[in-house]
């Protein structure tokens, strides 16, 4: 299966597709993402350096903590969002406790001028059938619900129906997907998986 790869802006360091990828999918506002999965990462590539290891901020809830400018703070004041932020303050940090270095790219996210011209155009066609006002209501209500958050989602996580964060793929050059899981697995399965 191929991977639908949609990048968005670079946070940090520098992203070029290669040989051997493994990308870990993740959102500033996931406690498992912060406090597990970026650390197994760094220590993944620093014992595999010949597969390219970066990380990709994505968004499919929490919209406003899970952005471009949430994913900076992180990187580089080591600020923490809602979830995080009270994860990490029972464990006495205030800030993420550790720096992460690897490169960090944003999923691509549709331009709200985008996103507001889709909401327009989708329910401008209900506005010209011959249904009820509370029909039509109706209607447009249940896009919104559900239109909305789709369009405010990563293409990446999107597109490629990811279960949630922290999701991890293994690729090619190709974009061929060789492995991938939704979750955390410990080391030895992963080194597994990579030893292929």
């Amino acid at each position: 299966m191929q991977l639908d790869l949609q990048l968005g802006k670079v946070v940090q360091g520098s992203v070029a597709i290669s040989e051997r990828n493994l990308m870990l999918v993740f959102q500033v506002n996931c406690p498992g993402c912060l406090s597990r999965a970026l650390p197994m990462l760094t220590k993944i590539s620093e014992e595999n350096k010949s597969i390219n290891c970066f990380a990709l901020s994505t968004a499919f809830e929490n919209f406003n903590l899970n952005n471009v400018k949430t994913t900076k703070a992180l990187l580089e004041q080591g600020d923490l969002t809602l979830h995080s932020k009270r994860h990490f303050a029972q464990l006495g940090h205030q800030k993420l406790p550790y720096n992460f270095e690897l490169p960090v790219v944003m999923d691509w996210f549709m331009p709200s001028q985008t996103i507001s011209k889709l909401e327009e155009s989708v329910f401008n066609v209900f506005d010209n059938e011959r249904l009820s006002k509370t029909l039509k209501q109706n209607i447009k209500n249940h896009l919104a619900q559900r239109l909305v958050p789709m369009s405010l989602m990563g293409r990446t996580f999107l597109n490629n129906d990811l279960q949630g964060t922290p999701t991890w793929i293994y690729f090619d050059e190709d974009l061929e997907i060789i492995g991938s899981w939704f979750g955390h697995k410990d080391l030895e399965w992963i080194q597994a998986l990579l030893d292929k």
